[in-house]
């Protein structure tokens, strides 16, 4: 039987690293690992998918295994951070933008 992969781990390198689908490898989905890569996780999409999956526990490794230790407070925070970024995002481009308009 294959160990549990960590929920940590898988959480943080689909955070910092999700749309090159190294989550993916790390859980054992090699095949779609590869396709995430090419496509760089779907445009994005893929990736934020399996992040939202991977935050609210919803992800299983490749061998139908739940990731080990998974930690509530852990994925909520990341979650949340990420709508922040999101929504700073979408303000400094429209500032940026704005700037470049007015010329």
């Amino acid at each position: 039987m294959n160990q549990q992969k960590s929920y940590t781990v898988t959480l943080l390198l689909s955070f910092f690293l999700g749309g090159f689908g190294i989550h993916r490898f790390y859980t054992g989905y090699v095949g779609l690992g590869i396709l995430q890569l090419i496509t760089l996780g779907g445009c994005g999409i893929w990736s934020l998918i399996d992040f939202i999956s991977i935050c609210f526990n919803n992800y299983k490794s490749a061998d139908g295994q739940q990731l080990a230790e998974y930690n509530k407070t852990l994925g909520l925070t990341l979650f949340y951070v990420w709508i922040l970024l999101i929504i700073l995002g979408v303000f400094i481009n429209g500032a940026t933008v704005s700037q470049i308009l007015k010329g």
